[in-house]
């Protein structure tokens, strides 16, 4: 935020979970809070070609927000790889969550900064540091 001047957009909750308290918060500091409605698993041990099963099973039709997670190898190399191609040729249009929405992925906290000390890349300032 300090160097861009900018802050995403969007949000997804850890795990899904979240509570009013938790969206009224976030809501008042400008995110859009979005959920998924398709898990492939990978964080809870599929194995890939549990993943691309999964997929398979996918109904066309109705839009889909799928969570996956680039961490897991086998998702980057293998379940990616693998659906990306098959959902086109199903008809999925494969787009950005601020494109499926027609929302600005960033919103906009001020001008960027001017460069000084507190610009590091060796670490992240602590609590109540700016």
């Amino acid at each position: 935020m300090k160097i861009l001047g900018i802050k995403p957009r969007f949000f997804r909750p850890p795990y899904g979970s979240y509570n009013d308290a938790a969206l009224k918060v976030l809501q008042q500091r400008g995110y859009t809070v979005v959920n998924w409605d398709f898990d492939s698993g990978d964080s809870t041990g599929k194995s890939a070609s549990q993943s691309i099963a999964a997929y398979k099973k996918i109904k066309t039709g109705s839009p889909v927000i799928a969570l996956n997670h680039e961490t897991y190898q086998s998702t980057v190399k293998t379940v990616m790889p693998a659906v990306i191609p098959m959902l086109r040729q199903k008809g999925w249009k494969l787009v950005s969550m601020a494109d499926c929405l027609g929302m600005s992925p960033y919103q906009s906290v001020g001008s960027p900064g001017k460069r000084d000390s507190s610009w590091t890349c060796s670490g992240t300032p602590g609590p109540g540091q700016t």
